[in-house]
């Protein structure tokens, strides 16, 4: 009888929704390949509510990792040499998506399509094939993994759908949540709306005052752009340190709406009373084949776009300080229609839309 194939991966670095579809996928992708026993090295922050939903299949935790274990990384290949000689092993899921995503492309970047087509071979940096790229992201980051390619998309789909229900009842109930967490008295009766993203997904302020201003904003408590949603008059609410809050939260709510980001990827895997609002990415990057809400998709002439940190990049690569889906009258629509039908009314008749009167 053969021994199980042990893989170890360090999933710490990316963002944390990438982290986030890699742990979904890899708990499907381990009922796909039984015979590997997958341990995934995660942040910290995220390891409660990890173990929460996907132990059963995966082994986690937040201990630094062995040097064989194969590493999540952004970096380009020369920053990997030193790591490699090492002894150190790397995935480069968006080595070739952000290649791809560029509009005018340079000499450059296709010496670089080659050198990771190189370094593939040989295993160093394990790259996914370029008909990935427009997938669901929590596939293309792993079927670069050699052990995983012969996993068809349609087979990935398939399993992820049949996980959702069990994954869904795990995570909405006995929960890890902060201590600080509190839920407002009528949450019941509200929209919950997650406005945040370090690039245009960011909701702007004049939008919300104008659309949902009955909403509650939820953000992260250390996040300092929640004091321009108070100052405007607006409801804020906090999540803390268990990203746990994120859902509990979230499952209380009449409806709720996520911008790209973060917990709009807890969100999939946890409800279905939710819409999703696409503003830089294709949705079929972003969104799960598993997810069962709505999406408010991007209308924008200039969609799809590259991701630019507002911090360090005052404008977008078209040259606007906002997203102009936010200008849209179609896409505001989008973004508003579900939230409890045509009537714009929740189950109390209240107008969850209009002004404060």
């Amino acid at each position: 009888m053969k021994a199980p194939v042990k893989l170890i991966i360090d999933s710490r670095k990316g963002g944390n929704g990438d982290i986030w579809m890699r742990l979904i996928s890899l708990y499907s992708i381990a009922a796909l390949v039984p015979k590997c026993m997958i341990t995934v090295h995660i942040p910290k922050f995220m390891l409660a509510l990890a173990k929460h939903g996907f132990t059963d299949r995966l082994q986690l935790t937040a201990d630094v990792p062995p040097t064989k274990a194969l590493t999540y990384t952004s970096l380009g290949i020369r920053h990997l040499l030193k790591p490699i000689l090492k002894g150190h092993r790397f995935i480069a899921p968006y080595a070739r998506s952000v290649i791809h995503d560029k509009k005018k492309k340079a000499i450059k970047d296709y010496v670089n399509k080659l050198l990771y087509a190189i370094a593939d071979f040989t295993g160093y940096i394990q790259v996914p094939a370029d008909k990935w790229i427009n997938c669901y992201q929590g596939y293309l980051d792993i079927i670069g993994i050699k052990i995983f390619r012969s996993i068809s998309y349609t087979s990935f789909s398939s399993q992820l759908k049949k996980d959702y229900t069990d994954i869904r009842k795990r995570l909405c109930n006995h929960l890890p949540v902060s201590e600080q967490l509190t839920l407002p008295s009528d949450i019941q009766n509200s929209i919950v709306f997650y406005p945040n993203g370090t690039s245009r997904q960011f909701v702007p302020i004049w939008w919300a005052k104008e659309n949902m201003p009955g909403a509650y904003y939820a953000f992260f408590f250390k996040d300092t752009d929640a004091l321009a949603f108070i100052e405007a008059g607006l409801k804020v609410i906090y999540f803390y340190t268990e990203p746990g809050d994120i859902i509990e939260l979230a499952k209380h709510a009449a409806w709720v709406v996520s911008t790209d980001s973060f917990p709009s990827h807890l969100l999939q895997s946890a409800i279905s009373n939710c819409t999703i609002t696409i503003t830089e990415l294709l949705p079929s990057r972003v969104i799960s084949p598993a997810y069962k809400g709505k999406i408010a998709d991007a209308i924008a002439v200039c969609h799809p776009c590259l991701h630019l940190d507002r911090g360090n990049h005052p404008v977008c690569a078209a040259g606007y300080t906002e997203c102009i889906n936010w200008k849209s009258a179609a896409y505001t629509n989008a973004v508003k229609r579900d939230g409890f039908g045509i009537m714009n009314k929740d189950k109390t008749g209240i107008n969850i839309y209009s002004k404060k009167t």
